[in-house]
């Protein structure tokens, strides 16, 4: 089938059209990261001026006063430690708690 020259006048016209359709195909990838950009800009305004929820601290603070309360309990029993010691001592030595406690009967 040949072609005829009022095929090519038809053909003709339409170049300028096919041209554009070209070029518009070759430019969609730019402008589709254009319009991903400008959602992500989008985003992120909102999230700035929003307000966020906020995050489980974990063992912040509560662990800290854990901390701060067996401190004390530990100094409280080396109190009670060392006035035990005193209370032991008596005349400049120590006395045997078990002594003088049991009886032993040898028979």
């Amino acid at each position: 089938m040949p072609v005829l020259p009022i095929d090519l006048q038809v053909l003709f016209a339409q170049m300028n059209q096919v041209g554009k359709e070209q070029a518009i195909q070759k430019n969609i990838s730019s402008i589709n990261q254009a319009l991903q950009g400008t959602e992500i800009v989008k985003e992120t305004e909102e999230k700035d001026k929003s307000v966020n929820e906020t995050k489980d601290v974990g063992e912040g603070l509560e662990k800290i006063k854990d901390e701060q309360k067996k401190e004390k309990k530990k100094e409280a029993s080396k109190r009670k430690n060392e006035n035990k010691q005193e209370k032991k001592k008596e005349n400049g030595f120590f006395k045997d708690p078990d002594l003088g406690q049991h009886i032993d009967i040898v028979g």
